[in-house]
Formats: structure tokens, C-alpha cells, sequence
């Protein structure tokens, strides 16, 4: 989460409202950690006003780690990243490589 913990506006409410209508965790955590709602430009037409929500950040980060440790089929775990498998750039793509995978460093 960013400096300023707030989600929604016009532009990244549309966002957000995409992720949610893929079963994304942004929205649903938004609305158990919220503390203020408002909608923006409400003197304008319906087509600009853009819900914002502050969120509390610890209760985000609460709700949001509990809900990833729970869900099913998800495995979490914490180490630090020693190297990056990297594949070699295309020819005449310079600069742009593919991950293809991590090696983690001490595993608890």
C-alpha cells in the first residue's frame, strides 16, 4: 500500500472494480478496513463520480494476511531471494528479459 492509504477515484476505482469482478482480494479487504467513504466530483455527472475509501493500513494488513494465509491451494512462503533465473533477451529487444524463476535463500 502506498503513502497515502486510499483506494477508489476515478481511475483506480475502475480498476478496482475490474479486479472485483475477477473475485480480487483489493475490494473485499477496501471494505473491512475502510475508515472513510466518499464519492468524488458529485457536482459532475454520473459518469465521473469515483468512490474513494482510507483505508486503516494495519487493519489492511491484517485482513489481507489472513486472508491470503487461508486460501486454499496457496502455499506462503518466507525467505529471502538470493538470484533471479533470468532467460536471455531476444535479439533486437535489449534490456527486456523473462523471469523464469527464483532461488530462495534460507527457507523457515
Amino acid at each position: 500500500m502506498s503513502c497515502n492509504p486510499s483506494f477508489g477515484g476515478i481511475g483506480k476505482g475502475h480498476l478496482m472494480r475490474e479486479v472485483d469482478a475477477l473475485d480480487g482480494l483489493c475490494g473485499r479487504i477496501c471494505d473491512q478496513s475502510g475508515v472513510y467513504y466518499k464519492v468524488l466530483n458529485r457536482r459532475k455527472g454520473p459518469a465521473v463520480w469515483g468512490l474513494r475509501a482510507q483505508i486503516d493500513r494495519k487493519l489492511y494488513k491484517e485482513n489481507m494476511q489472513k486472508e491470503i494465509l487461508h486460501t486454499p491451494l496457496l502455499t506462503v512462503c518466507e525467505a529471502s531471494v538470493e538470484d533471479l533465473l533470468l532467460r536471455q533477451p531476444e535479439p533486437g529487444r535489449p534490456g527486456k528479459c523473462q523471469v523464469n524463476g527464483v532461488i530462495l535463500g534460507t527457507y523457515w
